[in-house]
């Protein structure tokens, strides 16, 4: 950036020209006699201006606001000098009141421009900094209330002859020149134990030659009473000997790095890395950084753009990463994608091997269930095809009727109990019914009562069903009436009854099975009625 390149020596050029303009103000009088308060305005400017700069590169606010008042009692100095010889030239008194008034700032900026230092970093602790502040505060104040009640004592100067102010120096002046030149060494020594950089600590000899100048000036002025004149002419003013080597000083302390500043930003701009353009409004590059081309654009690199203060920002972004990443993206997708049609192919292997296994294991449950039943149902088809139109070929079909029908309502019952785990009342019924039919091919009476429809569990309903069925092909060839009730509620209770008793139902009929279910089974006889009782909790 080629206006910032030269900002430095811009700034450089107005100092000097103003530096110039002061020592000109300052040692002639002719062709500006009518303007002599040229010189304090032109060190005033110079003041000013810096003060400005310091304002924008000082990042600590402690440091800063201290370096600013410092700079304040500086311009104080100056108006000070001013108001003494141009608008109270004829007020004695006025004029030495203003002249013991030089020791304000003569004693605060020096004070201000240490306490900075203090502030620097590292910082141990800012709750003691401030305190010591304040102290080096109270004991400035108080060399300043001697120096402004110098009538009443004389221990700063001792006036001899008035109001042409004949003086000599006291010992109390030389207590605050002291005072000064303490703080001023101890501002050097400060920033050099402070400052870890071994290249700032290198170019010690910049600040302490400035303020070597100051010093030589200020005793050049001591021993000769005055500064030293070169045709008639003083070569300068007691305050550009104090100001100007303390601000030369300073902006050294601050150029070599002892005390943190946000300068060099261009080439922190040239060497950070990015490949960046800076244009102005009228797009032509004002600042780029090594090695920028627009020319370096591909599949990896785009250039993106951003409006700033006077113009736009270019850079050029490596999207490498980017696209590595989305490619890897990509590659992983398709993994996944072919992963989860391999995972959605398993699920459905095993889904329907799952379903062969539940259906396997059911069937083997019906063919156990049903097994001897279906070979005597063969044997008396087999039988009856042999032994067509007889009776005993009748009884044989309608006694395998009745085993078909067993077979196939069984077989519902285990699947609606293996699918939901309760059997309906209803389907029980049904079961029961259907067998009936059969049996009233034989002339047998054969009644039913059931309440209304329940849920009964699975294990409750097939040994309600297979005891009604060893019932009935216990007394198939001699029963003549049969009656069944179905109650349901908490206990569900199947009640069977005959004209002829069922030798194989006992009250220990299929135990492990009836207490597997929960159920209790009872017998009894009256009346020549046979009673069968099943009980089973729901």
């Amino acid at each position: 950036m080629k206006r910032l390149y030269y900002t430095n020596k811009r700034m450089i050029c107005i100092f000097a020209v103003l530096f110039i303009i002061g020592v000109y103000a300052t040692t002639n009088t002719y062709p500006i006699k009518l303007l002599h308060h040229v010189s304090s305005f032109s060190y005033l400017a110079m003041i000013i201006l810096w003060a400005a700069t310091v304002r924008i590169r000082i990042v600590d606010k402690e440091v800063r606001v201290r370096i600013l008042i410092s700079c304040a009692f500086m311009v104080l100095l100056f108006f000070l000098r001013m108001c003494k010889y141009t608008y109270f030239p004829e007020d004695a008194m006025i004029r030495e009141y203003i002249w013991y008034s030089y020791m304000i700032p003569r004693t605060f900026f020096p004070l201000f421009m240490f306490a900075a230092t203090l502030y620097v970093e590292p910082v141990g602790s800012r709750r003691t900094v401030r305190r010591i502040e304040i102290i080096l505060i109270i004991i400035s104040t108080l060399f300043v209330a001697v120096a402004m009640t110098n009538n009443l004592h004389s221990l700063v100067y001792k006036i001899t002859v008035h109001p042409d102010k004949e003086y000599t120096h006291e010992v109390f002046y030389y207590i605050l020149m002291a005072w000064r030149i303490a703080l001023t060494v101890g501002i050097l020594v400060i920033l050099f134990r402070k400052c870890a950089l071994s290249s700032a600590r290198r170019k010690w000899y910049i600040p302490v030659i400035c303020i070597a100048v100051s010093s030589i000036l200020l005793l050049w002025y001591q021993i000769n009473g005055g500064a030293p004149k070169v045709w008639g002419y003083k070569l300068f003013q007691l305050h550009e000997a104090l100001c100007i080597p303390y601000m030369m000083a300073f902006e050294s302390i601050i150029q070599i790095g002892m005390i943190p500043a946000n300068n060099g930003y261009r080439k922190l701009f040239e060497h950070s890395g990015i490949n960046a353009c800076i244009s102005d409004k009228d797009g032509n590059p004002v600042q780029t950084s090594l090695g920028w081309s627009e020319a370096g654009q591909d599949e990896d690199h785009r250039i993106s753009k951003e409006p700033i203060s006077g113009g736009c920002i270019s850079w050029i972004e490596d999207i490498s990463a980017i696209n590595r990443l989305n490619r890897e993206l990509e590659e992983v997708a398709e993994e996944l994608r072919d992963e989860n049609d391999l995972i959605i192919q398993e699920n459905e292997v095993r889904a329907e091997r799952v379903s062969f296994e539940t259906k396997n294991r059911l069937y083997n449950r019906i063919a156990a269930a049903v097994q001897s039943r279906a070979v005597t149902v063969n044997e008396l088809l087999t039988r009856a095809d042999t032994d067509a139109e007889t009776a005993d070929s009748r009884s044989d079909i309608v006694y395998a009727a009745l085993l078909s029908a067993y077979i196939k309502r069984i077989g519902n019952l285990i699947l609606l109990g293996d699918e939901k785990g309760t059997v309906s009342s209803a389907e029980l019924k049904l079961a029961i019914v259907e067998s009936f039919d059969y049996l009233r091919l034989n002339g047998c009476v054969c009644l039913i009562e059931a309440e209304e429809e329940t849920e009964l569990p699975a294990k409750a309903a097939l040994l309600a069903y297979e005891l009604f069925e060893d019932t009935i092909e216990d007394v198939r060839t001699k029963l003549g009436t049969v009656s069944v009730e179905l109650s349901p509620g908490d206990m569900f209770t199947m009640n069977i009854a005959l004209d002829t008793p069922a030798e194989g139902i006992t009250s220990d009929w299929k135990k492990a099975q009836t207490a597997a279910a929960g159920g209790i089974i009872s017998v009894r006889s009256e009346d020549e009625t046979y009673y069968i009782r099943l009980e089973v909790k729901v």
